[in-house]
């Protein structure tokens, strides 16, 4: 069974794997390094309709997250996990641009965060 839950969980694990920390949902505070999975806009596209359902793409930003104390480090840093997870994530996943890198406060932390979007095709099926 494929829904929405499984998709962003399977992003989660590709980017756990990759050896980062992973959040299915935007939180007041993160810990860096993270990656935060967030829906993106369009959030679900009708790619293909036959007798056997709708097949689905689903847009999300992974929005990288590093602690900014120094400009050259933290940018460094946050390039080298943009393409670490995007190199692990699950196949067949549409890996799209990425944002430029801009400050952010989250919480207490000052983060230097980066929007990557990733789109995956799925036959999305109803939650029992």
């Amino acid at each position: 069974m494929t829904t929405l839950r499984t998709i962003r969980q399977d992003l989660a694990t590709a980017i756990e794997q990759a050896g980062y920390a992973a959040h299915e949902a935007p939180l007041s505070t993160i810990i860096p390094p993270a990656v935060v999975i967030v829906p993106d806009a369009p959030y679900l596209e009708a790619d293909t309709i036959s007798s056997a359902g709708i097949r689905w793409l689903a847009n999300y930003e992974l929005i990288v997250a590093v602690q900014y104390v120094d400009p050259r480090s933290s940018l460094a840093q946050l390039e080298d996990i943009i393409v670490k997870v995007a190199v692990n994530l699950p196949k067949g996943t549409i890996v799209g641009d990425v944002q430029q890198p801009t400050v952010e406060e989250v919480g207490p932390s000052s983060l230097l965060t980066a929007r990557l979007a990733v789109s995956l095709r799925a036959n999305l099926t109803a939650p029992a």
